[in-house]
């Protein structure tokens, strides 16, 4: 049974995980009102600002949630290599989050990011 604090990292880890995704498809609706409004005339500036602030601001969230994620990937598995228990990740678990903040910008790079923090998400889980 894992311990509380370790059930606090799994779902803190879980929720960085989520949230880079999530704000890549925030920033790509943002971009699509950005484009819509834009067309529509200039009666609609307060709308395209505000559609370019959240593509902006979405963008970067997402950077940074994967950021975030790779440092607690990489933070986690040295902690898990310490203790006595039946898996031990190595750290390079750290470069699928890198892969993780280049799909902010590469929507591809989920493609390789996502089924290895998937993985690891759920070895940490067992």
């Amino acid at each position: 049974m894992p311990s509380t604090r370790d059930t606090w990292v799994w779902y803190g880890l879980a929720t960085l995980f989520v949230l880079a995704p999530g704000c890549v498809a925030l920033s790509r609706v943002g971009m699509e009102l950005v484009i819509s409004s834009g067309s529509a005339g200039e009666g609609s500036l307060g709308t395209f600002l505000g559609a370019f602030a959240l593509t902006v601001l979405a963008s970067w969230a997402g950077v940074l949630f994967s950021l975030l994620l790779t440092v607690g990937l990489f933070l986690d598995s040295r902690h898990l290599r310490q203790t006595d228990g039946d898996w031990t990740p190595t750290p390079l678990y750290a470069l699928a989050g890198i892969a993780h903040a280049v799909g902010a910008t590469l929507l591809a790079a989920f493609a390789v990011s996502v089924p290895v923090i998937g993985y690891y998400l759920y070895r940490r889980r067992r």
